[in-house]
């Protein structure tokens, strides 16, 4: 083992490393060591998780790494993951921990921690983690020397807080008015708080994979796939549908048409409605990632003049460049929206709440709602490999800087994924049948090399 985090935490298989129960328990001291309020002997953290079923065997793990080094915990259950920043600022806790594996299925797992901020962990402190868990003689040195220990309470009404949060953040002006909304919640973390939120504002709710069972969270539905959805939008005639995934912080739309709406186009919409002249910042008003059409960017700087930056792939790279140009919204074409007025992650559910809102105030359909730009072609591929090798990285760095993948008529994109061990390939231009010969062409150079 010589890595343990990832684009975006810490993420592997159950019970592998580096999510051994061993591991697990080391790193979860090591993050209290690093992060812990040392002048304060009432350290907080706030514990949350999503549906899977290995949340049983890492919650305790967790919560007794912190408990032994003095800290107390706070353990709000099954919540979606931007519950967990809201919960560090209204419990004044050090540290937040998400046990999720994202849109993965139960297989994974995974953690996610906050600083006192609320913000993911930054490059440097995962390092200072991962070199005292990794090296014995740090790790001898991670110990709590008095026979005080924390202790562990939960709290009953987190998800009412985190509800009420996100109600505050609709425009009081709105007209009320009846929706018909059909909700995916993939069977995870947004399986309750989600149907009721959207029930208390008054609309008309349809939920589908609300049922968690602990194995079938992201299952052949979510954000990960919309099939159902657009069947059951189409079937039940609804105004619009949203698909989270299984630890709520992002989100793909479901038009009335039965027609999916991507990240990209829901960053269009919120930039369009939410970033007026006297909001622009100096340096970037839009972060969005490589993965982003090409036809977003046209739309975001020449039709609304606004200042875009392209950050790598994830969302703690999209949030650290947020914070660091005062930008207002950020996101992934895969469904994380940061809005940064509201939160420090992404948050599924929010940005469902925001469209809603935009709906309502300018009295328009789903569809003419998100027609504001023609995507350019996009086709993607993943190739599963077994081992990294440097014969692989040598040829994606040859595709990389070759000319005929690269040009004014074609943009393409080889990189290995941070959460499974794939091959992602984005080949993107206006003519389909171009692009997708590139897209072939560029499997069959990497596929020798998969092992």
């Amino acid at each position: 083992m010589s890595k343990i985090f990832g684009t975006d935490g810490i993420r592997c298989f159950v019970n592998k490393e580096p999510l051994s129960a061993e591991t697990c328990l080391k790193i979860s001291k090591s993050v209290a060591y690093v992060l812990r309020n040392k002048n304060n002997q009432n350290s907080r953290v706030v514990i949350c998780k999503d549906t899977r079923l290995s949340g049983y065997l890492y919650e305790p793990l967790v919560t007794a790494g912190f408990i032994s080094m003095g800290m107390d915990v706070i353990l709000v259950g099954p919540l979606p993951t931007p519950a967990v920043p809201l919960m560090i600022k209204t419990l004044r806790a050090d540290i937040g921990v998400m046990i999720t594996a994202s849109h993965n299925t139960y297989e994974y797992n995974g953690l996610k921690f906050f600083d006192s901020d609320g913000f993911k962990l930054n490059t440097n402190i995962e390092k200072k983690v991962e070199n005292i868990v990794l090296d014995n003689k740090k790790y001898s040195k991670v110990t709590n020397n008095t026979y005080i220990s924390g202790n562990a309470k939960r709290l009953e009404d987190a998800s009412g807080r985190y509800s009420e949060y996100l109600k505050s953040t609709l425009n009081k002006n709105i007209i009320k008015k009846k929706l018909k909304i059909v909700l995916d919640c993939a069977n995870g973390a947004t399986y309750n708080i989600a149907p009721n939120l959207f029930w208390e504002l008054g609309h008309n709710v349809i939920t589908i994979n609300n049922n968690p069972d602990g194995k079938n969270i992201n299952k052949h539905c979510g954000a990960v796939d919309t099939l159902d959805l657009a069947k059951k939008v189409i079937q039940e005639k609804a105004d619009i549908g949203f698909a989270f995934d299984g630890d709520g912080d992002r989100i793909i739309v479901i038009d009335e048409k039965g027609r999916e709406i991507d990240g990209d186009k829901i960053i269009a919409l919120f930039c369009k409605n939410f970033i007026k002249p006297k909001n622009k910042t100096k340096e970037y008003d839009v972060i969005i990632t490589v993965m982003s059409n090409m036809a977003l960017e046209k739309y975001l700087s020449e039709k609304l003049k606004l200042k875009i930056k392209r950050t790598a792939v994830g969302d703690i790279n999209v949030i650290n460049q947020m914070k660091k140009n005062n930008s207002l919204i950020g996101g992934e074409q895969s469904g994380h929206i940061i809005m940064s007025k509201f939160s420090n992650s992404g948050d599924g559910i929010l940005a469902a709440l925001k469209i809603i809102e935009i709906m309502i105030l300018h009295k328009q359909n789903s569809s003419n709602l998100f027609n504001l730009y023609k995507d350019f072609h996009q086709e993607k591929a993943n190739l599963l490999y077994k081992i990294k090798t440097q014969k692989m990285l040598n040829m994606i760095n040859k595709i990389k800087n070759d000319k005929s993948f690269n040009n004014k008529n074609i943009r393409s994109l080889v990189r290995l994924s941070g959460t499974e061990p794939l091959v992602r390939i984005l080949v993107e231009g206006e003519n389909k049948n171009f692009i997708k010969e590139k897209c072939n062409l560029i499997k069959e150079k990497i596929r020798p090399y998969l092992d």
